[in-house]
């Protein structure tokens, strides 16, 4: 090609583009193009590199954090119909006359022995098994009558292993239960059902009492926190809704109290367990006061009650309920006789219950419940042979110790230096915002994908159990919510650049980059921010929908929970939620870019005129569409015929407008076009020194030489300017 008249034409092109920026309103630094640049930028070299910065020095993320919260850190709450203690009963109902013959192991005692309990209660509701003729024909008739008005009447082994008695109907039936069968409730308790007949309209619910199995605890020496156990049976009434249980508070109104043992001025609570501090007690003692009333959440509670009323928890002394414990002696309730056979074990105190939920990797959520359980319970139309019971706990929860893993932290460490280096390498003009992601993407990060992407998803399948768990109990540390995000982050990132790369290269389109790097530190922080919102929140819909809670004591429990309890197994693990969010995240970037080139104003002709070649039709080449140019109208620029043998268009087809500018009637190739071939080596502009590149240009012809490196220092010695793009020919 023919230069123009002018010996100094690119020169000449570069004093009009800086006036042309002089010129510019400022209007045009507020285009949504500009903002999504800027907002790009400042996530990859500020916020992104700070907030990292700030994870590793200012908390325990490389040091000693763990991914669960510990045990000086558990978390104390209420859950209503708790999805994590999910369970039932099968086969267990019964006629009433079964429940009432087996009440008679508790008739005018507080307490009972475990053994004979737990052998009698172990056998299924067949008439055929038992004997009625120890029952009063009133009783006889008393249980049928139960029958008749649906109470249920339930013994026999559960699908928690043990085999308690229990009856639900109204507070009435209950009431008439306790005094049919002579039980020795507390004073309490048989308060609570009077007042709830009373109210009866005030809050509608059922009524459920159960003689169960419990461990309680017990001082062996003065001055120690080692407790010996011993289980024993007592009874607990409760409401289906938490919320409907009467206030009533233990005092000598209900029922008076009597020295049981003088402990000569010392004080046997005096040293406890941690687990014995959790919950409150129906006794005076130097124990920590707990108040019963606890925050509920309105939303989950059948009244929306703000607040429900826990039970007390309870002591025993020779088989009677102990009103106080203080360094005078052990008071008991006054019309309770002592009995032998319990003296010996001392003062038993309600031991709160430990149900760990585990993963099937062993890893264990420790719950300290409330041991006077308590639930709403159902009957399927589709399983009438079952009771389903939906457990309202009060626990305080931690969890096992497990050491965070930082990979997810170093991974987003990699993307962030690439980018930062990157950015730096290609600055060599000041118009390369996006010429410095296109770049990055092409000659580095478009390879680096398939490693970020490998990484990270190798982390969320062997940490995707505790991630699960911890979000669906609560039990996240702040340092695991900051890996969750690093890893929404680092996955989806990657995920989607893979999806637009083409032969492992990513695809150059320009308003799609732009507006998908402007996405991320909206995405993350949104993410983030939603993060810690569930903290410590239990996300219940985690176990109520994505997670099957198995019991040893089932066959599949067996196989997967090992030696624990019970344990989750999850149905739809991590990777495979971040990645439909990805898509998700993806598709958003698609439809906003297609949005901007719409919206997009063309650019001006006078002095940055883009010249597309003319298309004349569409070939089918290797199974793609392709244009096709007409060859009496491809004027290959010198750049173009010398250096790439074809059209620009045949390499990237989606970078017209930064391709050519014309300028004096002279058609040339942008500084932007010779990078994005990769003609420069790679090594050049892999080495972080080398900052600027520059390329002497024939002031004539605007012929260009090959491209030279130039370092900070030269740069400086030579007062070099970073100067806007240089055109080509």
């Amino acid at each position: 090609m023919k230069g123009p008249t002018d010996s100094h034409w690119a020169e000449a092109y570069y004093h009009q583009q800086a006036q042309a920026r002089k010129n510019r309103a400022w209007k045009s630094v507020f285009r949504p193009s500009a903002i999504a640049a800027y907002l790009a930028i400042a996530g990859r070299i500020i916020v992104g590199p700070l907030a990292l910065l700030l994870l590793f020095t200012l908390t325990g993320y490389l040091s000693d954090a763990t991914v669960f919260i510990e045990a000086d850190r558990s978390i104390f709450a209420f859950t209503e119909r708790d999805s994590s203690m999910a369970g039932g009963c099968t086969g267990c109902l019964g006629p009433c006359k079964i429940v009432m013959l087996k009440y008679k192991l508790l008739e005018g005692v507080a307490i009972t022995s475990a053994p004979p309990f737990f052998t009698f209660t172990s056998l299924p509701p067949t008439e055929s098994l038992y004997d009625f003729s120890s029952l009063r024909d009133e009783v006889i008739a008393f249980s049928e009558a139960l029958d008749a008005n649906g109470t249920l009447c339930q013994s026999s082994k559960n699908e928690w292993g043990t085999s308690p008695i229990v009856v639900t109907g109204s507070a009435q039936e209950l009431l008439n239960i306790v005094h049919m069968a002579n039980l020795n409730l507390s004073p309490q308790m048989v308060r609570e059902l009077e007042l709830a007949i009373e109210r009866a309209d005030e809050c509608v619910t059922g009524w459920t009492m159960m003689s169960v199995v419990r461990l309680f605890q017990y001082p062996t020496a003065e001055g120690s926190s080692e407790f010996g156990q011993v289980p024993a049976v007592d009874t607990h009434i409760f409401p289906d809704y938490t919320e409907c249980r009467p206030v009533v508070e233990i005092d000598d109104s209900l029922v008076g109290s009597k020295l049981a043992l003088d402990t000569n001025g010392q004080d046997p609570l005096k040293v406890v367990p941690d687990q014995l501090t959790l919950f409150p007690y129906s006794f005076t003692s130097s124990l920590p006061p707990i108040p019963r009333s606890v925050p509920a959440d309105p939303s989950k509670t059948k009244t929306g009650a703000t607040s429900v009323v826990q039970s007390y928890l309870r002591a025993y002394y020779g088989g009677c309920r102990v009103r106080a414990v203080n360094t005078t002696g052990i008071y008991i309730e006054d019309t309770c006789a002592i009995s032998k056979h319990w003296v010996g074990y001392g003062l038993m105190v309600h031991s709160p219950d430990d149900i760990p939920l585990c993963s099937t990797g062993d890893v264990c959520i420790h719950n300290y419940f409330n041991s006077l359980w308590e639930w709403e319970h159902y009957v399927a139309a589709d399983r009438p042979d079952r009771v389903g019971m939906n457990l309202n706990t009060f626990r305080s929860r931690y969890a096992d110790t497990v050491a965070i893993s930082v990979l997810p932290g170093v991974v987003v460490g990699q993307i962030l230096l690439m980018g930062v280096v990157s950015l730096y390498q290609v600055m060599s003009h000041k118009r390369s915002v996006l010429l410095t992601q296109i770049w990055a993407y092409r000659c580095q990060n478009g390879r680096m994908q398939v490693i970020y992407l490998a990484q990270i998803s190798y982390h969320l399948l062997y940490n995707s159990d505790l991630y699960m768990l911890g979000l669906a109990t609560g039990t996240l540390t702040g340092e695991s919510i900051a890996n969750l995000t690093c890893c929404v982050f680092a996955f989806s990132y990657s995920f989607v650049n893979l999806m637009k790369a083409r032969s492992g290269d990513q695809q150059l389109d320009r308003h799609f980059r732009l507006i998908w790097e402007a996405m991320q530190i909206v995405i993350t922080t949104i993410v983030g921010c939603l993060l810690l919102s569930w903290q410590k929140a239990p996300f219940e819909s985690i176990l109520a929908q994505n997670a099957e809670i198995l019991r040893k004591t089932s066959a599949r429990g067996a196989k997967y929970c090992g030696l624990n309890d019970a344990c989750v197994l999850f149905t739809v693990n991590f990777p495979s939620v971040i990645a439909v969010l990805s898509v998700g995240f993806g598709f958003v970037a698609v439809v906003a870019s297609l949005l901007m080139k719409r919206m997009a104003p063309k650019a001006s002709r006078s002095v940055r005129g883009s010249y597309v070649t003319p298309k004349i039709a569409v070939a089918d080449v290797n199974g793609k569409k392709q244009a096709a140019y007409e060859a009496e109208n491809d004027d290959l620029t010198s750049f173009e015929r010398n250096c790439l043998g074809s059209p620009f268009h045949k390499l990237f087809s989606d970078c017209d407008e930064i391709t050519y500018v014309t300028y004096n009637g002279k058609r040339c190739t942008t500084v932007e076009a010779l990078l994005l071939t990769g003609l420069v080596p790679a090594k050049i502009l892999r080495t972080f020194n080398v900052l600027l590149l520059r390329w002497h240009v024939d002031p004539i012809e605007g012929t260009l030489s090959h491209a030279l490196s130039c370092t900070w220092y030269a740069a400086s010695a030579e007062d070099h300017k970073m100067a806007a793009a240089t055109p080509v020919a």
